[in-house]
């Protein structure tokens, strides 16, 4: 028999349930917590030990659906769990990491409190909650959340690692560097942690990120998408040729505008014009809608003195992306192209 609830914890129950329900759920934007790799079943990985809820049909039909990217049925089999059990705090979690895949943000901090409220050394629920704080510029709410989730678990990577980005976020650079080394120090071998710090070092313009970088790399293998982002970070850090060589690596499995354009800008670090100009020209070539490679690649036939054609390409840019962040730049040095573009006739 479970110890019974209080009636805080019933009406935090209660309330992840009425936010989860009722209309429609909005379309799928993507979680913030992310799933376990290799996997898109909700993370439980680090669920506290002691008791567990007994794996019921709705809780079992839930996480399938999950796995099957099946969002709204997940929420509905979830949800059902919760009613029939309102202590059964893994399908409140699971319906919080649900509701974050539906995009519906509300809902998902109503069921990480509601879980909680049940279980308050559940360390996956305090940093699913204190990421969604950090996302939303909540940072005393994720502070609050990541210090109190802490207190129950020390060793905690991913709290370690929200605490020190939420610090980060607010100014506060030395607790924040010590917190995200407590993070790599508690899970060395996670590239996330190695590549959050890698960024704020870069941010704080503080050397040191390249070994950070290195890690991630080697510990990311195949996924795209982190590899991109940490050859990003090679360049912020004036680690070209580190840079170039992972975006050999990243093209060799998928070429594209992005990585074209990224490899690009890496190449320009090293003064190697022809390269930068090849890479922009196929990057526009393989991807027209990508509008950052006509910006930057307008920037190279200008320098080259090819006024007209660094126009076309400005205003490509700015068909593209007309409120996009290079906008006003675009804008500006159009009209320049445009006009050394008459004065060189």
């Amino acid at each position: 028999m479970r110890a019974s609830m209080g009636f805080g914890v019933v009406v935090a129950v209660m309330s992840a349930l009425a936010a989860c329900g009722g209309s429609a759920p909005p379309a799928e934007t993507g979680g913030t917590t992310p799933a376990l790799p290799g996997s898109s079943a909700p993370d439980t990985s680090s669920l506290p030990s002691g008791p567990e809820p007994a794996p019921t049909a709705e809780l079992m039909a839930g996480l399938k659906a999950f796995d099957a990217g099946s969002y709204a049925d997940a929420r509905k089999a979830f949800e059902a769990a919760s009613k029939k059990d309102p202590s059964n705090y893994e399908a409140l979690f699971d319906l919080g990491q649900t509701c974050e895949k539906l995009g519906d943000k509300p809902a998902a901090e109503a069921a990480y409190k509601a879980a909680l409220a049940v279980k308050p050394d559940l360390d996956t629920a305090a940093a699913a909650l204190s990421s969604m704080y950090i996302d939303a510029a909540r940072l005393d709410d994720a502070l609050a959340v990541a210090k109190a989730g802490l207190a129950k678990h020390p060793g905690s990577a991913a709290l370690h690692e929200n605490l020190g980005v939420a610090l980060a976020t607010r100014g506060d650079q030395d607790p924040a560097i010590q917190e995200l080394e407590a993070a790599i120090k508690a899970q060395p071998n996670e590239p996330m942690y190695h590549l959050t710090f890698a960024h704020w070092m870069n941010a704080w313009h503080v050397r040191g990120a390249a070994p950070h970088l290195d890690a991630a790399r080697d510990q990311a293998k195949d996924d795209y998408a982190l590899l991109v982002s940490i050859g990003f970070e090679y360049r912020m850090a004036g680690e070209f040729d580190s840079c170039i060589k992972l975006f050999d690596r990243v093209i060799a499995v998928k070429d594209g505008g992005e990585v074209r354009t990224d490899r690009a800008l890496c190449r320009l670090g090293t003064k190697d014009e022809k390269g930068t100009l090849d890479d922009l020209q196929a990057a526009v070539a393989k991807e027209p809608g990508y509008a950052q490679a006509h910006y930057y690649l307008a920037g190279r036939l200008a320098s080259g003195k090819h006024y007209k054609e660094a126009a076309a390409e400005y205003a490509k840019y700015l068909e593209l992306a007309p409120n996009g962040s290079l906008a006003k730049a675009a804008t500006e040095r159009l009209k320049l192209a445009q006009d050394a573009a008459k004065h060189k006739k």
